[in-house]
């Protein structure tokens, strides 16, 4: 299963892991090192104590010893009472090592040793021409090394020492838990070290994001925060700072033009209407056609009135996207009032309206306060607007219905509103279109649902496109969907942000 993991992430956790190979690697060498360092220490001692006995007694001989066999020998009473004060002189000096050495006879016998606590008949018996190393196994393994005495040419016996190896895996079990805790405290050092830095790194990356954040269409005049250097990432942050630049003068022209052209344009169309209409009022009693003609030009010069009036406000809109005035506010009578301030419209297309909460019918009086806090002024709007395009699609004596729940944690709860009409279904290719600006859907006989709806005019395609920018202005979400029974329906939700439900009873007002 491959888990998503953020660049950051996937830096670190290489960074963690290059740490622990590196030092696993290291911790192995130095432990293969210590072993080979240890035993070649264990014998250099077995190699310098038993030619410093070979030698002792060597030295004996050349002193004590004649030409007879008889006497050079270390069989003889004589060498027996050297041997033992050497022993036991030896025994006064300290080793590091447990060690047993023991003196034998050309042919092997033992003459004499310091202790018994290793064997070291179990070597081969043969006096060795040269120093011998080797290592004997049983119930406890053990190193002996084996030199010949010589005297005259001629090999009075051999002098052999043994050293348990034991002494060599407790050094080395020692060493490897300290090299444990060693690299444990390497390993979390290093990889704090290098998260730190890592971060410490990336500062100028949030510093950016932190800056990007603050940047909208209301505040295109705000710039990232280039670090210093000309790495990549200040090579980004002036590129980005760049692309801003051109937007902002994008963005400004055309705010820029819609304004002038609303505000140019509004005058002479007053002018032409006026004229229309004194020219209408003179053309009284005479030919119906001109009269005709006039009447169309007045409906185009109030549609194109309207279309300015429009484009002004959503100018208004992009420049105060992050101005809005938030307060606390029922939903519920703001959307009772709004039907009875358009009810001149429902009656003359005989529509009724069907309340639910919680899919259980209700009516406005008996429905509780809907509580968020927003702005009045633009929630209206967004209702006014949805409201305006059902009357507009709904047949003649239709219903539309407006289903109300709460949905979501308690710390994240919002409000759905769904306002649903028996007209034509949207295309399922428009779905997501219908909340572009001067999109419109296009329907059997559009012109039928335009008169039908008592306006006069046809739309623009900017209701809903307004509708979206205000629902996401106070962090709600709209979506168009076909409902399974038919028509359409727009589905509004609103966090509640509620303040204590009290107030909002207070701010209620007497059907």
């Amino acid at each position: 299963m491959n888990l998503p993991l953020s660049v950051k992430n996937k830096i670190t956790l290489t960074l963690w892991l290059i740490t622990f190979v590196l030092l696993t690697l290291a911790g192995t060498l130095a432990s293969v090192w210590f072993a080979q360092d240890q035993a070649n220490r264990l014998d250099e001692f077995l190699t310098r104590e038993v030619r410093g006995v070979k030698d002792t007694v060597e030295t004996y001989f050349a002193v004590n010893g004649s030409e007879s066999p008889s006497v050079d020998s270390v069989s003889t009473a004589e060498f027996q009472f050297f041997l033992s004060d050497y022993l036991a002189a030896r025994l006064n000096r300290p080793v590091p090592y447990k060690t047993t050495m023991g003196i034998f006879d050309p042919v092997g016998v033992s003459v004499g040793s310091s202790n018994t606590a290793l064997d070291l008949t179990m070597t081969d018996p043969a006096p060795p021409q040269d120093l011998v190393l080797s290592t004997v196994h049983g119930r406890t393994d053990y190193r002996v090394a084996s030199i010949a005495i010589v005297h005259h040419g001629r090999s009075l016996g051999t002098v052999r020492m043994a050293c348990l190896t034991v002494t060599l895996g407790q050094v080395w079990e020692s060493f490897v838990f300290s090299l444990l805790i060693v690299l444990v405290l390497t390993f979390v050092s290093f990889g704090a070290l290098g998260t730190f830095m890592l971060r410490w790194s990336l500062r100028p990356v949030r510093q950016m994001s932190l800056s990007a954040e603050d940047i909208s269409e209301s505040h295109l005049d705000l710039r990232l925060t280039v670090p210093p250097g000309n790495d990549e990432v200040a090579q980004v942050a002036r590129t980005l700072n760049r692309l801003l630049e051109r937007l902002e003068r994008d963005f400004e022209f055309e705010e820029a033009l819609v304004g002038q052209l609303s505000h140019e344009l509004r005058t002479p169309l007053a002018v032409l209407r006026g004229r229309n209409e004194v020219a209408l009022a003179r053309t009284s009693g005479l030919d119906p056609k001109v009269q005709v003609v006039l009447e169309d030009n007045l409906a185009d010069v109030d549609n194109m009135v309207s279309l300015l009036n429009t484009l002004l406000n959503l100018a208004r809109l992009d420049s105060r996207l992050s101005t809005i005035r938030s307060e606390s506010c029922d939903l519920a009578i703001l959307l009772k009032d709004l039907v009875e301030e358009l009810s001149p419209l429902w009656d003359e297309k005989e529509l009724s309206f069907d309340l639910e909460l919680g899919a259980v019918p209700t009516t406005w009086d008996q429905c509780p306060p809907l509580e968020v806090v927003g702005d009045p002024v633009l929630l209206r709007q967004v209702f006014l607007n949805i409201l305006t395009n059902a009357f507009k699609y709904t047949p003649r004596s239709g219903r539309i219905r407006i289903l109300v729940s709460p949905e979501g944690a308690r710390s994240q709860e919002v409000w759905s509103l769904v306002f649903q009409n028996p007209g034509p279904p949207i295309p399922a290719d428009s779905l997501e279109l219908v909340f572009k600006r001067f999109y419109r859907v296009e329907v059997q006989d559009p012109d039928r649902h335009e008169r039908e709806s008592g306006l006069g005019q046809r739309g623009f395609g900017l209701g809903l496109s307004i509708v979206k920018s205000l629902v996401d202005l106070h962090g709600g979400t709209v979506k168009a969907f076909n409902p399974p029974e038919g028509g359409a329906a727009f589905e509004v939700r609103i966090p509640r942000k509620s303040l204590p439900s009290q107030k909002f009873e207070q701010k209620r007002r007497t059907p």
